[in-house]
């Protein structure tokens, strides 16, 4: 029986557990245990300790934390200073005036106090955790700083990680025959880098190859940037591309600075399309921005929904751009623009670009410099203004953001003024006006809804430097046709159990008899018991440059789908599902395609997909049929297709690496900010939530962390040898953006092992006492019911002391020579020999 009292880690001084010994006394008259050791508790020895704090149970960072030993206590205690607290999120102006007079304190005075926390923040209450490094410090809300309770993290705590060399690869191969002729093509994305210290070098390019064009390869971008938070942004030397927020999207080489939200106690999200469409067979889908090919991958048969486009942020519209296993392309333009965003009171946000124009089908490359700049004047009103120039072109931008009971506006005007070659001279302006809402009640969200008009001298900066461009190369200026109005669209609807109605799309004119082009999709979605459906249509136009009209390429074709999917087996992960696809298609006709999809494994894993397709005009039918694998080191599929007068073979390949002091480790796709994970000997446990495991030589990657928060990554055990303890299993990290955070985790090589012994009187050995290491004297276990000790030894022969009191007699050893693991039995039968008083010198 026990008498207990707080816990000994409070500010407050705690009081002693003490425990009834005779409750696990041997029988009447029997030996008892020594509890002494359980009533003192851990003591905490002085000293300066790195510890993580947290703040009402809130990470706030890992600090530097001072423990000294204060009178009638036997463990050292906190100390404190105003810094520390402040960091952490405690108002302490707040805290001296009190929540009335009765809860005032004195103001805590400059310097180190290691007094209860309490005497200076009204009910503020601290725990020490040394096993897991870590100070829980509780106060009432009320004194908490406005930051404390966001996800924001004092720059203080941010790590900037390792130095490192990263990876991005995403490869496949095409090989197909049509009517005896054989074509073989492949595709290799690649986003590489090298981080030292707060440095972060970047390069982006893509690598094509086909046996009729040979190989080439394309860069997109390639620059070093750093990030500076005391000015809250990132700075960036090299080529890049600027934003497509207020100015039109170019790439440049030269050096940006550009202020980022992320660092900012409320982060702003940025809007990124979803591209959206069809695939008759096994299809490779091609994305293309500005003239980049930015990603590329195969497909299923069916509707697909591509999410994971990393520079979409940067904007500009997307092509995309559908490749059929028969060699059929389909391409269609995804609008995108930045939604409405209003910034908070007092609060700025800016980009400014210095260089060269660096757009690889420009022969000239003019100077350039753009700059924006965003400032919230209050709760509903943001003003921005801004400026593009080069030598022969200049443009101002004046305009705000509002906030009303109705949706979010931002309107705009642009003026600006180009020079042709030859002496004459464009000036014109243009106005847009953009809105944003979403309504709870209806399920309506107008994520964007953007009209511009331009009149017929306008020019943006990166179409007046292709118009100079082309006429220096001998084109009439009267050939090229200007935009004159575009209408942007995304609305979705939900209906309740009704289902959800979605609308996308454009539409632009132009000037000089430059057309119009019409891009949008329509659809509705719904769902009956376990039984999926949708049905959508696409208005598709070819992408149009909008420069010459010479060059137009107005094929418009309509596609309407209906798409069903029926699970098979139960609605279980690995359960099949069976999917059927109707799709007319003004150009290629009406295609039925049918077929069965599902994963495999434990974890899901694998993936498969079977499917036919009958074309009804021609009356002919094409089998395709694929299979994925993901490994926590790599991502791996193919696939196979088959129709009249043609065969395709198609592999692909994704995945990152890691190369850092401890060699290379491989995993899955890398995002922008990573963790490596290190866990000495721990291989096959599970590292967070993304599949990754610890490989052979220790060592995990983390593909994806929210730079400047808190990021808590937690190791699963599961998988693990049954000799690896992990001493710890959660570490908490604020990395900086790009960075790659080393997560150390420490481990323990001990065996666990059961033995059976006894007293050498032959009576049981005392329950719950202590096993300690004969040599070390560090505790490996202790006696269980039955006289069963439940031990981890770390080496494979030695000998435990069994201590249950200080004398000489109420102790002995246990002697043990382990085996192979498959030869052990699974529990040992030792004696308990008498300890000589060598042994418990060697112990002591």
């Amino acid at each position: 029986m026990a008498v207990a009292s707080p816990a000994g880690g409070l500010d407050a001084p705690s009081r002693r557990i003490v425990f009834d010994a005779q409750m696990l006394a041997l029988g009447p008259g029997g030996r008892s245990i020594d509890t002494s050791r359980f009533e003192r508790g851990d003591v905490i020895e002085p000293g300066r300790y790195r510890l993580d704090l947290l703040l009402n149970s809130r990470w706030r960072g890992v600090e530097e934390v001072e423990l000294r030993r204060q009178p009638g206590r036997e463990s050292a205690v906190f100390c404190y200073d105003r810094g520390l607290l402040e960091r952490a999120g405690i108002d302490l102006e707040k805290s001296a005036r009190g929540q009335d007079r009765s809860s005032a304190r004195d103001p805590l005075p400059e310097g180190l106090h290691c007094d209860p926390l309490e005497r200076y923040v009204p009910g503020a209450r601290v725990k020490l955790d040394i096993a897991e490094q870590s100070v829980y410090v509780s106060v009432p809300s009320y004194y908490l700083s406005l930051d404390s309770s966001k996800t924001y993290v004092d720059p203080a705590s941010w790590d900037s990680g390792i130095s490192a060399a990263l990876l991005n690869y995403n490869s496949n191969l095409h090989v197909r025959e049509n009517h005896g002729r054989s074509a073989t093509s492949g595709y290799a994305g690649m986003n590489a880098g090298f981080n030292f210290g707060r440095a972060r070098l970047r390069h982006n390019g893509t690598a094509t190859w086909s046996r009729r064009m040979g190989s080439h390869y394309q860069r997109s971008a390639t620059y070093v940037q750093t990030d500076l938070p005391a000015w809250r942004a990132q700075l960036l030397l090299g080529e890049n591309s600027t934003s497509s927020e207020f100015f039109d999207a170019v790439s440049f080489r030269g050096v940006q600075l550009s202020s980022d939200d992320r660092m900012l106690p409320d982060s702003l999200r940025y809007y990124a399309p979803v591209v959206r469409g069809t695939a008759s067979t096994n299809a490779r889908v091609s994305v293309y921005q500005r003239g980049y090919l930015i990603y590329e991958t195969t497909v299923a048969p069916g509707a697909f929904a591509l999410d994971e486009l990393q520079t979409a942020s940067y904007g500009g519209d997307l092509e995309v751009r559908v490749t059929e296993a028969s060699g059929e392309v389909r391409s269609f333009i995804v609008p995108f623009a930045t939604t409405v965003q209003l910034l908070r009171p007092g609060t700025t946000r800016y980009s400014l670009t210095a260089g060269r124009l660096n757009d690889p089908s420009l022969e000239r490359r003019p100077n350039m410099l753009q700059g924006v700049y965003q400032r919230g004047l209050g709760n509903d009103v943001t003003a921005y203004a801004g400026g593009a120039f080069t030598g022969s072109y200049m443009s101002g931008l004046m305009g705000a953001a509002l906030n009303t009971p109705v949706g979010g506006f931002s309107g705009d005007v642009t003026l600006a003024r180009t020079e042709v070659p030859g002496g004459d001279r464009l000036s014109g302006s243009s106005y847009r006006l953009a809105y944003s809402k979403n309504l709870p009640n209806t399920g309506t969200n107008f994520s964007l809804l953007a009209y511009r008009y331009s009149t017929g001298g306008y020019l943006g900066l990166r179409d007046a430097a292709f118009m100079q461009d082309r006429v220096e190369r001998g084109e009439p200026l009267e050939s090229f046709s200007r935009l004159r109005n575009r209408l942007d669209a995304n609305i979705s609807q939900q209906l309740g159990n009704g289902g959800n109605l979605y609308l996308n799309g454009s539409s632009q004119r132009y000037w000089s008899g430059g057309g119009r082009a019409v891009n949008f999709s329509v659809g509705y979605s719904n769902q009956w018991r376990d039984v999926s459906y949708s049905i959508s249509a696409q208005r598709l136009r070819s992408h149009y440059e909008g420069f010459s009209s010479g060059d137009k390429r107005g094929e418009t074709s309509t596609l309407f789908s209906l798409n069903l999917s029926i699970p098979l087996g139960g609605a279980g992960r690995g359960s099949p599902t069976l999917s059927s696809y109707l799709t007319r298609d003004s150009n290629s006709g009406t295609q039925l395609t049918s077929g069965v999809s599902g994963m495999l494994g434990k974890r899901g894993e694998a993936s498969y997909s079977l499917s036919a397709s009958h074309d009804r005009d021609s009356r002919q039918t094409s089998k395709s049929a694929s299979l994925d694998y993901r490994l926590p080191q790599v991502e791996l599929g193919s696939s196979l297709s088959q129709g009249p007068g043609y065969r395709q073979l198609s592999l692909k390949a994704a995945g990152g690496l890691v190369a850092h002091s401890g060699g290379i480790t491989a995993a899955q796709t890398l995002g922008e900010t990573i963790g490596l994970v290190h866990a000495p000997n721990a291989r096959g446990a599970g590292a967070g939530y993304s599949g990754s495991r610890v490989d052979r030589h220790g060592y995990a990657v983390i593909p994806n962390l929210l730079p400047y928060q808190l990021n808590s990554v937690d190791l699963d055990p599961n998988g693990m040898a049954d000799e690896i303890e992990l001493r710890s299993s959660s570490r908490n990290v604020a990395p900086t953006a790009g960075a790659v955070v080393r997560l150390d985790y420490p481990t323990r090589v001990a065996r666990p092992l059961l033995v059976d012994s006894r007293m050498p009187s032959g009576e049981p050995l005392p329950f719950a006492a202590e096993v300690l290491d004969a040599h070390s004297g560090q505790p490996v276990g202790a006696v269980g019911q039955g006289s069963r000790l439940v031990l981890r030894v770390e080496q494979d022969r030695g000998s435990v002391r069994v201590r249950w009191g200080n004398e000489p007699q109420q102790q002995c050893l246990v002697d043990y020579a382990l085996g192979p693991r498959e030869t052990t039995p699974p529990v040992l039968q030792l004696a308990c020999r008498p300890a000589s008083a060598a042994d418990r010198e060697r112990t002591l």
